[in-house]
């Protein structure tokens, strides 16, 4: 009696799942296009052509599984790798990923060990039909909310700020599979989701679906606050992510302006996802940094003194954990999934889309530099709480009932 569970490219919150089931000795086989080990990156990263490559891939390593028993394709996985790299890669190429872990989990979830299949959004319909075929549950793992939620999200989104769309459009309409995520909802036996704002989302359209709340985790030994006070005499804020309209760039860009704070800067790092032309266009003390590396990120985290994160619609963002642990205080909505998270005794939540409490949060932090050291004790405090053992046993025990 086992799982079969997989993922299209292997992240952090995969990673801790599969190792849930590992550890109750469960795990069949993680599925996942290339999970590289210590040894295979250190000889990528000396074949030059290839150094790019190992430096995606070096994110896929997870010691802690270098022993759990994997289904793999590398080949396919280092050509598609290639791809995204060197013909720059859309959303499509995302999906290839998707369709070779439905292909590869439908072909084994026939074992007569696996009794449970567990995958994610976007890449579970095929072995969900096959698996209930035979009889075997369905566990559906939901990193965001439900799309329906998203989409009508995005066409508002989309008529209020028609002027920061990218010329070619939102990519995430074009290869997106509305039909199979429906299927996909309803052949599952249990969702896991890893916020109340996610579940609420799935039960607005499946009220009767078995849910089970599993919230992510975050490493405090990889992110920790600098050991030195933050100086307060420029007052820092710190965004984080993509840069784009369901992140809330534009409104917090149009918060600032009207904020109108004195001795205080915005830093925006992350890909930016809307019209180039906006670039030109940034208020006074706010930039845009572009994406970073990880140390790079783990120094803008020091380095400032509130994040903040006005976004629309997510599953539970892992900036937001990885910035409290960093000793920040926080800025954001509901609709961060960090709702249990964040409280006046660490930072704020503001209701998604409202530009009005967006600007009064903004000048909160300015008017009270006073309280940021206490703030930002207690932010870390908070996530030292919020583990990834937590997590694990979160999954383990809801998934216990069907293996």
């Amino acid at each position: 009696m086992s799982v079969l569970f997989g993922h299209p490219t292997g992240n952090p919150n995969s990673h801790q799942a599969a190792l849930a089931h590992f550890e109750a000795g469960r795990l069949e086989a993680f599925c996942v296009p290339w999970m590289p080990s210590a040894a295979t990156l250190r000889s990528l990263e000396h074949i030059v052509p290839l150094r790019s490559i190992a430096q995606r891939l070096a994110r896929r390593h997870f010691e802690p599984l270098a022993d759990a028993p994997k289904i793999q394709g590398r080949t396919r996985e280092l050509c598609r790798l290639a791809t995204r790299i060197l013909c720059g890669g859309d959303e499509r190429v995302s999906y290839d990923a998707n369709d070779w872990l439905m292909h590869t989990m439908r072909k084994h979830c026939v074992r007569s060990a696996v009794t449970v299949v567990h995958s994610y959004e976007d890449c579970s319909l095929s072995q969900f039909e096959k698996a209930s075929h035979l009889g075997k549950a369905c566990i559906y793992d939901m990193p965001i909310g439900y799309y329906p939620a998203w989409e009508q999200t995005q066409n508002q989104l989309a008529k209020q700020f028609s002027d920061w769309l990218p010329a070619d459009g939102l990519s995430s309409t074009r290869y997106v599979r509305p039909e199979q995520k429906r299927r996909e909802m309803e052949l599952a036996n249990l969702v896991l989701v890893p916020s109340a704002f996610v579940a609420d989302t799935v039960r607005n359209y499946f009220p009767e679906k078995t849910i089970a709340l599993a919230p992510y985790g975050v490493d405090v030994a990889a992110w920790f606050p600098r050991i030195v006070q933050r100086p307060t005499d420029t007052l820092t804020f710190l965004f984080a992510g993509q840069c784009s309209l369901r992140k809330g760039i534009p409104l917090l860009l149009k918060a600032w302006r009207a904020a109108g704070l004195k001795g205080a800067r915005l830093q925006l790092v992350g890909s930016w996802q809307l019209a180039e032309e906006k670039k030109n266009g940034f208020p006074h003390n706010a930039t845009w940094i572009g994406p970073v590396s990880r140390d790079q990120l783990r120094e803008c985290y020091q380095q400032a003194n509130v994040f903040v994160l006005p976004t629309f619609f997510e599953g539970r963002a892992l900036v937001i954990g990885e910035a409290m642990a960093s000793g920040l205080p926080v800025l954001s909505t509901p609709a961060s999934g960090a709702e249990d998270l964040i409280d006046d005794s660490c930072g704020k939540l503001v209701p998604a889309g409202n530009l009005e409490a967006l600007v009064e949060g903004l000048k909160w932090f300015d008017q009270h530099r006073e309280q940021l050291s206490e703030l930002s004790r207690a932010a870390r405090v908070r996530a030292e709480r919020c583990t990834w053992r937590h997590y694990r046993h979160c999954v383990t025990s809801a998934v216990a009932p069907f293996v």
